[in-house]
């Protein structure tokens, strides 16, 4: 929240920011493909999440030049990479000012509840790297030879299959297949 805060307080206008986590990958294309969508897409919603969120594309809202499709987001359960207008921002510190649970659920929530318009583009525009040695979590260890570990990623895989959330797999054919990941400076 206190990112919200700092977007809140500065920004003016009911401006965009645009949050990233110190864990993902972005797309190369990224500003060619934002800049590609119309402006007045950019006064409708309060978030837009550029990442991959676990979530089916909702009602499609603009299909871009570049493949990407805005979406109306459905159940957008991360928070690694979204944009978010100021007015925006306000208005969830004052929503959730006593979290009921993880923030990414609680914004859902709001969105369910029709407080925060949110869309999602497809395919993301940005992936979270996975949990490993190399980036490990500051706020989740986890013991992936676990029991409760591999139940909960069979479940998470099977409530991804049941909505028709896209896999990752399908970016082979996107511009991440041209990315060499070996001489990629992480």
């Amino acid at each position: 929240m206190q990112v919200w805060l700092e977007i809140a307080t500065s920004a003016s206008n009911n401006s965009w920011s645009i949050i990233f986590e110190d864990d993902i990958d972005l797309e190369m294309a990224t500003s060619e493909v934002m800049e590609s969508f119309p402006r007045d897409l950019w006064n409708k919603p309060d978030m837009i999440y550029l990442g991959h969120c676990s979530n089916p594309a909702g009602p499609i809202m603009y299909e871009g030049i570049y493949g990407y499709r805005v979406h109306k987001a459905l159940n957008p359960l991360c928070t690694h990479a979204y944009a978010i207008r100021s007015n925006a921002a306000r208005k969830l510190i004052r929503l959730l000012a006593t979290p009921q649970r993880g923030i990414d659920r609680d914004i859902v929530n709001q969105i369910n509840a029709d407080e925060i318009l949110a869309f999602s583009i497809h395919p993301p525009l940005v992936v979270q790297r996975p949990i490993s040695s190399l980036n490990p979590s500051d706020v989740q260890v986890q013991n992936k030879n676990s029991l409760s570990f591999r139940i909960e990623k069979w479940l998470f895989s099977l409530s991804k299959w049941w909505r028709g959330v896209e896999d990752l797999n399908t970016l082979r054919n996107s511009t991440w297949a041209t990315i060499d990941s070996n001489k990629v400076d992480y």
